[in-house]
């Protein structure tokens, strides 16, 4: 009777020990199954994703420097291609936006004959992107120049203004001070004789 009752209980035992073995089996498995899976192609694409954010970020200052390098021999047209080059690799890139405005400026004081594009909207477009960027005070200097240019002086006044409120002390500065006086004589100056004398002066 003992004999019969100590196998009964071993073989329970057993019996319970391998169902809870199994039950933690499937348990282990139900959790392996809906857990997250280390994703193996994603990690090589981010990979090649950062490598790619890398050579972009080489292959813009390359750009760059094959810019100015046009700039330096006033090679307007391969420089303007190489600054767009630069923007479209990094569009919040306000060095690249600067210098392409800039260029298209240089492009347009050239006055070529049957020429119609028009340089000056091109180039304030990118100083004007440049600023919205980074609040770039060259681009704000350049783009008072042009403003003041084409007899937009108010538009001018208020890019130099800004400069003196923002940076009072630096070489921009003492710059955008000489031009703002100049600025405000030119915005006084009679725009033609008849202004002064009327139809007088035609007498």
């Amino acid at each position: 009777m003992n004999n019969r009752f100590l196998l009964i209980t071993i073989l329970l035992f057993i019996a319970f020990f391998a169902g809870s073995k199994a039950h933690m089996a499937s348990s282990g498995g139900d959790k392996l199954m809906h857990s997250p899976i280390a994703p193996m192609v994603g990690r090589k694409a981010e990979a090649n994703f950062y490598s790619m954010l890398n050579n972009s970020g080489r292959e813009y200052r390359g750009w760059i420097r094959d810019g100015r390098n046009y700039l330096a021999r006033r090679e307007f047209e391969q420089a303007i291609w190489a600054f767009r080059k630069a923007v479209k690799l990094q569009p919040a890139a306000e060095e690249a936006r600067f210098m392409l405005a800039w260029t298209y400026e240089k492009r347009g004081l050239e006055g070529l004959p049957g020429d119609s594009t028009d340089w000056d909207a091109l180039a304030i477009k990118e100083y004007t992107a440049a600023i919205e960027l980074a609040d770039h005070l060259p681009a704000r200097f350049n783009l008072a120049l042009l403003h003041r240019r084409n007899e937009r002086f108010r538009e001018a006044r208020l890019h130099l203004e800004h400069i003196l409120i923002i940076d009072n002390h630096s070489a921009l500065a003492i710059r955008a001070r000489t031009e703002l006086s100049a600025l405000f004589a030119q915005d006084m100056r009679p725009r033609s004789i008849t202004t002064v004398l009327g139809d007088s002066g035609h007498e």
